[in-house]
């Protein structure tokens, strides 16, 4: 069997965002680290597999995102200037959603800003062709860790230090230089995925052939960077230990979780091993091939097995299609649930909230109420101009 279903929509793509999200939950409720006999620290599940990768997988399902919306505007018969100021608007409309939301949860770096300017700026690589696309994905994700690196390192003490808000729109260099290089999630290194993601939105992703390579060529290259960069840390275990101020025992848990109590790697950024670094959130060379790996073996398996799911795969798939809605909602919810529950009952709440939109979008063609919004205020729902003319 060569094609993974007749329907036009992705449900594995669907059910990609549902894991991002998913993981980004899990990444804001649970803890990274925890005691494992004092001074000793061990991460947590949550740490070792959730912290970086799904919000990595957040900004390459973008890219891909961002080439489905602009074929589905083509097809309605929207010209390429409109699709364009669809494009520009959806992107204005999710940055103004994160600075409207960032100071409400500060204990979150909010990647809602980040990710409209991802979408403002990605719309100039749609003109590409596909081997094109995937060349300078390839190159971007391999150059400009290492372009990045000193950059951050001299720039480390220009960041905002909390999530980009309106009032930093009157500081406008140094909000430019945390949204791109300092900040959590700096587009000098992160537009290379949401490159990555419309190179993958270039491929036949209905087929089975192209899924089975995105899951098996992804996990072969997670698994070899992901033991190349742990093989390396550790022969520099002593190095990282002098310059972080750390007891050589607490480094491996520093180089998976890229935090501990009073520490961080930033002092590390000045030595060029940093970029042998397996750290989810450090940007590195190797992490950032890995974590863009593991969202192209991800997004590959979930084409593969969701429509084998029957109703399961539906719900999964639809509570995919609400992905706005869901990290919106629980970056405003977070703070007051923090107040009353412990973060396994805040986990439920939220994946039965997640399970709630499941149902409703796995089985109607409704969309989340921020999706909506969007869509209405974008003008991806208006008339095409050009409708009916022919």
């Amino acid at each position: 069997m060569n094609d993974l279903g007749s329907s036009q929509r992705l449900l594995g793509v669907d059910a990609a965002r549902l894991a991002a999200i998913l993981g980004m939950f899990a990444a804001h409720v649970f803890a990274l680290y925890e005691t494992s006999g004092a001074p000793a620290y061990s991460p947590t599940f949550t740490g070792t597999f959730a912290s970086g990768r799904a919000s990595v997988l957040f900004m390459v399902l973008a890219g891909l995102s961002l080439v489905l919306l602009s074929k589905s505007l083509a097809r309605k018969g929207f010209s390429h200037p409109k699709v364009y100021s669809v494009l520009v608007l959806r992107a204005l409309i999710i940055a103004v959603l994160g600075m409207a939301i960032g100071s409400v949860n500060e204990a979150i770096a909010v990647i809602l800003v980040h990710y409209g300017l991802l979408f403002l700026l990605l719309p100039l690589a749609l003109k590409l062709s596909r081997i094109t696309i995937w060349v300078v994905s390839a190159l971007w994700l391999l150059l400009m860790p290492v372009l990045w690196r000193p950059l951050a390192s001299n720039w480390i003490a220009d960041s905002l230090g909390h999530n980009p808000s309106f009032g930093d729109i009157l500081t406008p260099q140094l909000l430019l230089k945390d949204l791109t290089v300092t900040g959590y999630y700096p587009l000098m290194v992160w537009f290379g995925f949401g490159l990555l993601g419309i190179a993958i939105a270039r491929c036949n992703l209905h087929s089975t052939r192209t899924a089975s390579l995105l899951a098996l060529g992804g996990s072969i290259i997670a698994a070899a960077t992901q033991w190349v960069g742990h093989s390396v840390s550790m022969q520099n275990a002593g190095l990282i230990a002098r310059e972080l101020g750390l007891e050589l025992s607490l480094v491996p848990t520093m180089i998976t979780t890229g935090r501990l109590p009073g520490a961080n790697l930033d002092p590390f950024l000045d030595n060029p091993a940093y970029l042998w670094l397996p750290t989810g959130h450090s940007n590195s060379s190797l992490s950032t091939l890995h974590n863009a790996a593991c969202a192209v073996a991800i997004i590959g398996l979930f084409q593969l097995i969701i429509g084998r799911l029957g109703a399961l795969g539906r719900i999964l798939a639809g509570a995919g299609r609400a992905p706005l809605t869901l990290y919106a909602g629980h970056i405003i919810l977070l703070p007051a649930l923090k107040d009353h529950l412990d973060p396994m009952a805040i986990w439920w709440v939220l994946c039965a909230t997640t399970a709630v939109f499941g149902i409703w979008l796995g089985f109607s063609k409704a969309s989340g109420p921020l999706e909506y919004g969007v869509r209405v205020f974008s003008g991806a729902d208006s008339t095409p101009e050009t409708k009916g003319k022919f």
